[in-house]
């Protein structure tokens, strides 16, 4: 009966065919107050950065705190993290309150504020998320043998499996949180207003499925999945909707990729984009490579240049240097 209700409605049957957005959602909820689990089995951890004034910064200080970073993303030396940086770019509209009882001051007041509804301003929200999985390539075998066998251990063992990875990515956030507290860097997590408990992570998931709409979520009962993604969203062939459940809340955008890196990549190669006049969500990944993965693969490619028509160029070179960085513990690979 209700199917034949749902068919009869307006759309109905398209209704039906459609797809819930909690089947591309991996999210399934809080096994900590700052760590999400996965259905995968990984969980994560996000950490909000207020960002640096990069256009008052020396760039030898920019260049300094860029291998700073580089070691911390070593530290990691595993292929079970995983790495992803996050920048949402909102319009915002200005004010900054206050009376004043002078007149003169009151009115230069209100002639600035009423000068900036004028334009458009924006405010960079910065955030870098960190995955915790199994171990990929050759090395996650053993591992996948090992958690097949914990499973039929029983819960108990399960719990404390998954504790102990809790203990060790939030040891890992708090370590990266204190190298980068001059970003202003503190993790997501539950927190309180009003006695009621809110969900910092779920509100940064639905700001990416609603296009950068933010919206406070309470921490829920059931799973994360199912309960992020207050916006609709459609797809043509070269443009995207998220339908909001107000006409305020719809956006329309597109997405574009970056095909490739130069050969020589540094700080402030996308900085350009924090000074665009639209708003825009821009995210990068990067997962690490165990290094003896890395090498193989490294050493394989060089055995093919050796014997190919780029034996001698600078290809050559770049290859061998990128091999003794791997093996001098300089850099990582993913």
């Amino acid at each position: 009966m209700l199917n034949v209700v749902a068919e009869e409605l307006g759309f109905g049957r398209e209704r039906r065919r459609e797809r819930l957005m909690s089947t591309h959602i991996p999210y399934l909820r809080h096994v900590a107050d700052t760590v999400v689990g996965l259905e995968s089995g990984a969980i994560l951890s996000v950490i909000k950065l207020d960002g640096l004034f990069f256009q008052t910064e020396d760039q030898a200080e920019l260049n300094m705190r860029a291998a700073v970073q580089n070691t911390l993303i070593r530290a990691l030396g595993s292929s079970r993290y995983s790495l992803w940086s996050t920048v949402i770019r909102k319009e915002v509209k200005p004010s900054i309150g206050g009376a004043f009882s002078d007149p003169f001051c009151e009115l230069l007041n209100t002639r600035y504020m009423a000068s900036l509804r004028d334009k458009r301003m924006f405010t960079n929200e910065l955030y870098l998320t960190i995955v915790r999985s199994g171990m990929r390539g050759a090395l996650g075998a053993a591992e996948g043998f090992s958690r097949l066998l914990d499973r039929s251990s029983g819960r108990e063992v399960l719990e404390q499996r998954l504790q102990e990875r809790v203990n060790e990515l939030e040891e890992i956030v708090g370590n990266v949180t204190r190298e980068l507290q001059k970003y202003g860097a503190r993790p997501l997590g539950v927190v309180y207003r009003d006695g009621e408990p809110y969900s910092e992570p779920c509100s940064f998931i639905n700001t990416l499925l609603t296009c950068g709409v933010a919206r406070d979520m309470r921490l829920p009962r059931m799973g994360i999945r199912s309960y992020v993604g207050t916006s609709r969203l459609h797809f043509s062939k070269r443009t995207l909707q998220a339908q909001g459940p107000t006409e305020a809340e719809n956006r329309f955008g597109a997405m574009l990729s970056i095909k490739e890196y130069p050969p020589f990549s540094g700080p402030g190669m996308l900085d350009g984009l924090l000074q665009m006049n639209h708003e825009f969500i821009c995210t990068q990944s990067f997962t690490l490579a165990d290094k003896p993965i890395a090498q193989e693969r490294i050493s394989r490619l060089q055995r093919q240049i050796h014997a190919s028509d780029e034996s001698g160029s600078t290809v050559e070179t770049d290859i061998d240097f990128a091999l003794n960085s791997l093996l001098n513990q300089e850099a990582v690979f993913g």
